[in-house]
């Protein structure tokens, strides 16, 4: 089960101060949906919405975080604002869809839990919470952006809900690729031209790739902001690599566009997203000279889920297991004595995304690697800080999140949601694995486990 954004509320009577009105249910929510979206606490329509005490105090120890700080801040300025509204939040207060919030002060006693439960940390104490209102005859759910807390809530037979508010897209996710069959005059007209009408292309978004099939042949597109359709080229490429599949080649025709100022490329690993990204950096900085640098932030999820600061040696040491992934796909494409000479120019860096907050990141090719793994108000962040004359880059796979906060449908596929449209933005979801039978084998079984 999920919490999606929030149907129009339909009023069910007043609401008791404890929430007990028909219809009315009980949310519990933690500190992750905070942090994931700081206005969560209006998303719940005319249901009560309870938050646990140790909740602002998780909140007050993430307000100097790198990346998630200035969530933190932004969720104890909202409730602030309420407190100071109402005169307290420690009694429910109305909200503007009907329902109302408490912060809750009681119900904290863990003899409600099962004893192997009782281990006096704040996910306990949530529970606890959550346990104890229930155990009242309260209709109770846990939200959370967090699994194992789901997985605790459920345990103990709770309902248990991910938070997904920030998802504004349907079920389907948007691929940024379409299929369509069309007329020969249609394709033969898009060769002898370059562009033309399409039908049903209107009423897709800008920069949506077009895979176009006639009886006669085939053809590459790509949406226009006026609506009509303009050919790719099949034979482009990027520092020598040409695309090998349909999704490639709409892919490079993204990253060589200068009017796309953001590019979105997602699919299995092995389907060739690094080394597009980076090969198309390198025909930028190198080739062309439209960028002076390239510049590679990668989560510091990768390697365990450490902090930087909990790992020894320097902090160029400390990032070596994070580089060597782009080193690795860097050697694939181009020789090691290529890779060296741009390294020495200071051409190319790869730094963690915490290096990026504070920072104009102007003339520069970016590239935000394994950006599955970060919350949709991080990647907006990282987003904010790109200058004048960059250009950005955003890989991921959905499959292989290391972020247990991050959902399938939210983080980097809300904000691909949000952006759709926009002429400055282009998605391509790449499907087809060129590493090898081993890789493509195993990611067809991660795509599986919808997790």
């Amino acid at each position: 089960m999920s919490i999606d954004t929030p149907v129009t509320p339909v009023r069910s009577g007043a609401l008791e101060e404890d929430g007990s009105a028909a219809g009315v249910r009980t949310y519990v929510i933690d500190t992750s949906v905070l942090l994931s979206d700081p206005r969560a606490v209006f998303r719940f329509a005319e249901h009560r919405v309870v938050l646990p005490v140790v909740v602002i105090t998780e909140l007050e120890a993430k307000r100097h975080d790198p990346e998630l700080g200035y969530f933190a801040r932004k969720a104890l300025r909202l409730l602030d604002d309420l407190r100071v509204t109402h005169g307290g939040l420690d009694r429910p207060v109305d909200l503007a869809d009907g329902g109302c919030l408490q912060v809750e002060l009681n119900h904290v006693a863990d003899t409600v839990l099962p004893q192997s439960f009782r281990l006096r940390d704040n996910d306990s104490r949530i529970l606890s919470v959550a346990a104890n209102l229930s155990g009242e005859g309260h209709d109770v759910c846990v939200v959370s952006k967090d699994l194992p807390m789901r997985l605790k809530a459920s345990a103990l037979g709770l309902a248990a809900e991910e938070y997904r508010g920030e998802w504004i897209g349907g079920d389907d996710a948007y691929t940024g690729v379409a299929h369509l069959d069309v007329a020969e005059d249609v394709v033969s007209g898009l060769y002898a031209e370059g562009r033309t009408e399409v039908p049903g292309a209107r009423e897709l978004p800008v920069n949506t790739g077009l895979v176009l099939r006639s009886s006669a042949g085939s053809a590459l597109a790509r949406t226009e902001p006026d609506g009509q359709a303009r050919l790719v080229a099949a034979d482009r490429d990027v520092f020598g690599v040409q695309g090998r599949s349909a999704e490639q080649r709409l892919a490079i025709d993204l990253l060589t566009d200068p009017a796309v100022g953001i590019v979105s490329l997602g699919g299995r690993a092995g389907t060739g997203k690094s080394a597009l990204a980076l090969c198309a950096g390198l025909d930028a900085v190198l080739e062309r000279r439209e960028h002076r640098r390239i510049m590679v932030f990668r989560p510091l999820y990768a390697v365990g889920g450490q902090d930087l600061g909990y790992l020894p040696g320097t902090e160029e040491e400390k990032m070596n297991p994070w580089g060597q992934a782009v080193f690795d796909t860097l050697s694939s494409v181009v020789s090691p004595a290529v890779v060296d000479d741009i390294v020495a120019r200071g051409m190319l860096e790869v730094l963690p995304l915490t290096h990026i907050r504070g920072r104009s990141l102007h003339d520069a090719w970016v590239i935000v690697d394994e950006a599955q793994s970060l919350e949709r108000n991080v990647l907006l962040t990282a987003l904010s800080r790109i200058g004048q004359n960059s250009k950005v880059v955003l890989t991921h796979d959905v499959a292989q999140r290391d972020n247990l906060r991050v959902g399938r449908h939210d983080g980097i596929m809300a904000v691909v949601e949000a952006l759709k449209g926009q002429r400055l933005f282009g998605h391509v979801s790449l499907t087809r694995s060129e590493r090898s039978p081993i890789a493509a084998l195993v990611t067809d079984l991660l795509e599986r486990q919808d997790v």
